[in-house]
């Protein structure tokens, strides 16, 4: 990869306006190219009708905005292609499972460009993505017949252009060994390590309060793969203890989120949504981090890099991507809210032993999980692979 190469990332959506792990790191990267010279630019949708078709400077990296398909992304395929035309890039770099795959192959086909793809999930290296996850996230009685057929139909063709789009990647980036084999074994691509990384904090080892209240942290968005029930129920088995539990984030079914909800313990609180950079505040301030996520779920979370470059710990719940938690001691692996409540109990009753396992955190973060670091690597192996 040279400097005169012009780069073009590929998202759905921008981390400024809207997005999740994926745009985060899409944008860290870009971000960071942008700043060692490189000419790289960025195209996803808008919220904000006002931006529909301009172009921002966004942190060194120009981006065009597009006007939205909301659910059938598919339909935006066209508009795509047309604004890859218009930037002619040298490389794309797309980081999710979307059928806008499509759009950047075909422009691929018809130029001398490279498409690097990043597998940014574990069921993103099976060619039935989109229906698997349609059908094991809604309910056809739920939904109604008519409502669910209409979306089904709507995730077999995202299925059959990402198929096709796959066979136009030049280089593939997995995120842990599980992706790796399963994009062999679905789509008979090599791929290589891709490192998440994020912004180093501004103090590094921090003093922890250990005398004071500690505070157990939860992020993430509350879909059901994501069990945020386990962290309701692990807050109100320890509504006697000194802990503080903090939840961060929400879900679009209000139903859903009352249930969840309901006779809500009174150590636990709720901030709904919030900004990134709000999110991030509360990681400075928390003493563990809970993860509830399906262990079939995320490929690698940036919850964890963000925990781990502030010496916070993480307790996961079966959940341990290459046994990266074990391995590195950087936390705690548990099988059920019993064993969770235990484990809080060792650890923050411990003040030196939570010093201890805070440093050996930050240590491990800052040498792996960086941007600086990332970024090297990316360029790296696309170099070794040119």
């Amino acid at each position: 990869m040279h400097k005169e190469h012009k780069i073009t990332f590929v998202m759905l959506w921008h981390i400024s306006e809207r997005g999740g792990g994926a745009e985060v790191q899409a944008n860290y990267l870009a971000q960071e190219l942008a700043e060692r010279g490189y000419n790289v630019s960025y195209v996803c949708q808008t919220t904000k009708a006002s931006k529909v078709n301009t172009t921002s400077m966004v942190n060194g990296v120009n981006v065009l905005w597009l006007k939205p398909a909301n659910k059938f992304v598919w339909l935006n395929c066209k508009a795509y292609l047309k604004a890859l035309k218009s930037l002619t890039p040298d490389i794309i770099i797309q980081r999710n499972s979307s059928p806008l795959l499509w759009a950047s192959a075909q422009y691929k086909k018809k130029s001398s460009a490279k498409l690097i793809w990043v597998c940014t999930d574990n069921l993103a290296p099976f060619n039935n993505f989109f229906t698997k996850r349609y059908k094991a996230r809604n309910n056809k009685k739920e939904v109604g017949l008519i409502k669910y057929s209409i979306f089904y139909i709507n995730a077999v063709i995202s299925d059959k252009l990402r198929n096709a789009a796959m066979k136009g990647v030049s280089k593939a980036f997995s995120q842990n060994e599980f992706q790796r084999l399963n994009i062999k074994k679905n789509f008979g691509l090599e791929s290589s390590k891709m490192i998440s990384g994020h912004p180093t904090p501004e103090n590094r080892y921090r003093e922890l309060n250990v005398k004071g209240i500690k505070n157990i942290l939860w992020c993430a968005n509350w879909g059901k793969h994501k069990r945020p029930e386990l962290f309701v129920n692990l807050a109100r088995n320890m509504a006697d203890s000194k802990y503080n539990f903090i939840m961060i984030g929400g879900h679009s079914d209000k139903g859903y989120v009352d249930q969840l909800l309901k006779d809500c313990p009174k150590n636990l609180k709720v901030t709904g949504q919030l900004p990134f950079e709000e999110a991030l505040s509360y990681f400075n301030e928390a003493s563990l981090f809970v993860n509830t996520s399906t262990p079939d779920g995320d490929g690698f979370p940036n919850t964890f890099i963000q925990s781990w470059l502030r010496g916070v710990p993480v307790l996961s719940f079966g959940f341990n991507p290459d046994e990266v938690i074990t391995k590195n001691q950087l936390g705690f692996v548990v099988q059920s809210v019993e064993e969770a409540k235990d484990t809080c109990i060792q650890l923050l009753e411990n003040d030196k032993a939570i010093v201890n396992l805070s440093n050996g955190v930050s240590d491990y973060a800052n040498k792996n999980h960086t941007v600086t670091v990332m970024t090297d690597h990316f360029i790296n192996t696309l170099s070794k692979n040119s």
